[in-house]
């Protein structure tokens, strides 16, 4: 097990936040947007980078002593507003570093972070509004990278009331040069969004990646960080596409094959190591994507695994005729343990102690228990404070909830820190 950094939750959210209505100031320079008289301004490290690139924020500018409001605003995709503030004070030269100072009274978090405030926020406005102590799980989701290639967020400071600064930073999924295009089971046979690198740039691994249970496009995000460094992304959807789709509403009897078409399409693809070939899996994802490693060795070479299972389970929507979650040449695979000592590269399960959808600890235990083809260990690191929620890019997805055993728990903060780990742990097993 690797060592665990420090909780980084909050520049989770003040990455994956959308863009924010009437707001002033550009995201281009590190000049703050026309302060007041008091001169205050927001400094940001990095005002335009990748949406998975850490960035710090200091203030400047403001008398000694000086007792301010900071926020960090954002809409999601469904135009709904989130929010989160802490009250500061200024030391004697007017400065507030939000790296190296709390806010006063330990609200709305407790220790030094400078990215406390946006793993604080939640959404404050419109239907379906959730707060901490519902039980229930939540996520902040902005436009998605085949929409927009960039978002934005808002940073304010006030004092009584008066605006004092505010601050617009660029996030972005994709540089201008990383191609985006829809493939359709009408015209492709598969459903994914495509993300793919400058051509003339050196081949790399290139990765399929998709979700669990949710169904649905859920890892275009990956995918697009992905491809914007270099790496040929497909995200994949197997069910839930969509009406007209041409795909199944149920995890029932998915065939290998449908996955096999698109690691091809995928390994064609400019800029594509076809040899390296990775696939990446999420909660109930993590069981084909294994499949897919042992099953198809010669297509695929490693296999990421989030909130792994170590077994085949049953069908998921799929009612009382449900046969097999998962089937190779129209023949169900039968559930019971994952076996790996076929794969030719290496399974990295990357799992949440404090998992109360299932035991994804255990199960990364004995997926690195396991060894592959050639003999060599597979590899797992386990987050014990951290949810289901491990999965992907780091500073995303605020706001989650989690705790085995039934626990009511917000696990926002270590499953930002194993997202920020986990990530690059990801980024170096696909450079070998």
């Amino acid at each position: 097990m690797g060592r665990i950094p420090k909780a980084r939750a909050g520049f989770a959210a003040l990455l994956m936040l959308a863009a924010t209505a009437a707001c002033s100031g550009g995201g281009g320079t590190d000049d703050a947007a026309k302060p007041d008289e008091d001169h205050a301004a927001i400094h940001v490290d990095r005002p335009v980078a990748l949406a998975d690139q850490d960035m710090k924020v200091r203030i400047g500018g403001l008398r000694a002593r000086d007792r301010v409001r900071v926020a960090v605003h954002a809409v999601d995709q469904r135009s709904q507003p989130w929010s989160a503030h802490g009250d500061f004070s200024a030391d004697a030269h007017g400065r507030i570093d939000l790296d190296e100072q709390a806010p006063r009274g330990g609200r709305p978090y407790a220790k030094a972070d400078s990215t406390g405030l946006i793993s604080s926020m939640l959404p404050t406005a419109g239907s379906g509004v959730k707060m901490i102590g519902s039980g229930d799980a939540f996520s902040y989701h902005p436009p998605s990278p085949a929409e927009k290639r960039s978002f934005e967020v808002r940073l304010t400071v006030s004092k009584h009331g008066k605006r004092l600064a505010d601050r617009t930073v660029t996030r972005q999924w994709l540089t201008s040069k990383v191609r985006h295009r829809k493939l359709t089971v009408a015209k492709n046979r598969i459903d994914g969004e495509m993300y793919t690198p400058p051509k003339g740039e050196r081949r790399k691994a290139p990765v399929l990646v998709f979700g669990g249970s949710e169904g649905g496009n859920s890892g275009e995000y990956a995918a697009a960080l992905l491809a914007a460094r270099g790496h040929p992304a497909l995200s994949l959807c197997y069910f839930r596409c969509g009406k007209g789709s041409g795909r199944p509403d149920a995890i029932n009897m998915i065939d290998t094959a449908y996955f096999v078409r698109a690691a091809r399409v995928l390994g064609d693809e400019p800029g594509a190591d076809a040899k390296r070939l990775a696939v990446m899996g999420n909660s109930r994802g993590s069981e084909i994507a294994q499949l897919l490693g042992q099953r198809h060795p010669r297509l695929f070479r490693d296999v990421i695994a989030y909130a792994p299972s170590a077994r085949i389970n049953g069908p998921y929507l799929a009612g009382a005729s449900g046969r097999a979650a998962w089937a190779e040449g129209g023949r169900p695979i039968p559930a019971g343990p994952i076996r790996l000592d076929n794969v030719r590269g290496t399974v990295l399960a990357i799992a949440g102690g404090n998992d109360k959808m299932w035991g994804s600890a255990e199960a990364a235990r004995v997926i690195a228990s396991q060894k592959n083809a050639s003999g060599a260990s597979h590899r797992q690191v386990t987050y014990p404070k951290a949810g289901h929620h491990v999965n992907w890019f780091p500073y995303g997805q605020p706001g989650q909830e989690g705790g085995a055993d039934g626990q009511v728990v917000s696990t926002s903060g270590s499953d930002q820190a194993a997202r920020e780990d986990g990530w690059a742990r990801v980024l170096k097993l696909l450079e070998r």
